[in-house]
């Protein structure tokens, strides 16, 4: 019988050590107990493979969230090779699974229409001064992810100070990493009419450098994720068609995609490879009308 059990906590230390992210440290420190459990009761290690991997395709049917756990333990298995742990072990066991090709959802033309209306007319017939603050902060926020196809938490985190209007230039930050993106001056004048109407509705944040704000928090404080994703649900009920932050973003994706033959593209939207957008490009619905 082989006991791993006790490299756990040391494996959990070397994922840190390569500046893994919290919840990847976690996840794959979890699957990492959960197969060490498992080489406990089997006679070698190819054994506790069948093992866990057939507990893990009974428990999952999602093939993202399986191939997730055989990489957690790839990664493990060769943390214990280079420490002489183990020796060799069939590594078909912990073969990717092929994945279905799912349509991703992406607005057609009418509804990016209908998305794009919903809060300008909200700012139309506010009828006091906070209805009519919220829906041009909205109408800001649902443009600037429809033009820029960034991520709600990249939106959230926008400053004034990212926002260069000599050179129409927005730097977007991200977890490890920024990008500089061009603004249209259409953009570029929206956000300016939403920070003089934020200084007018709302004087005391006029040194806040966040740039997305809210009625119910702290002076100052940036709203969430979770405040974007109220402001989608809030539009997708009254317009009787789902719209998230998701799906206009990859309209604006798709759209950068028809029009342009840039190698770098990937670099754009934030994604750290190539093949990333390629396999986004192969799954955008054909006919977008």
């Amino acid at each position: 019988m082989l006991d791993v059990l006790a490299h756990v906590k040391a494996f959990e230390a070397y994922l840190k050590s390569l500046n893994r992210s919290v919840h990847t440290v976690k996840q794959y420190t979890i699957d990492a107990n959960q197969f060490a459990s498992i080489t406990k009761n089997s006679a070698d290690l190819n054994e506790a493979l069948q093992r866990y991997t057939s507990e893990i395709q009974e428990t999952y049917t999602s093939v993202n969230s399986i191939n997730r756990k055989y990489a957690a333990i790839r990664q493990f298995l060769g943390f214990l090779q280079t420490r002489g742990v183990i020796g060799v072990y069939d590594s078909l066991l912990l073969q990717k699974l092929a994945k279905e090709q799912t349509a991703l959802n992406v607005l057609t033309t009418k509804q990016l229409k209908q998305a794009l209306h919903f809060w300008p007319h909200q700012f139309d017939i506010a009828l006091n001064e906070e209805h009519a603050w919220l829906a041009l902060r909205n109408t800001a926020i649902t443009y600037t992810i429809a033009e820029l196809a960034i991520k709600p938490a990249e939106l959230v985190r926008m400053q004034w100070k990212h926002v260069d209007e000599e050179t129409n230039e927005l730097t977007v930050i991200s977890s490890k990493s920024y990008r500089i993106l061009l603004l249209s001056k259409e953009l570029i004048a929206l956000l300016q009419r939403y920070k003089e109407h934020t200084h007018a509705f709302m004087p005391l944040t006029e040194h806040s450098p966040f740039v997305w704000l809210g009625v119910g928090n702290k002076l100052g404080e940036p709203i969430s994720v979770k405040t974007i994703e109220r402001i989608f649900k809030a539009m997708s009920e009254q317009l009787g068609i789902k719209v998230t932050a998701t799906n206009l973003r990859y309209q604006a994706i798709l759209k950068e995609i028809n029009e342009s033959e840039d190698e770098q593209l990937f670099r754009q939207f934030g994604y750290a490879r190539k093949w990333v957008l390629d396999e986004r490009g192969q799954r955008f619905p054909k006919n977008n009308e």
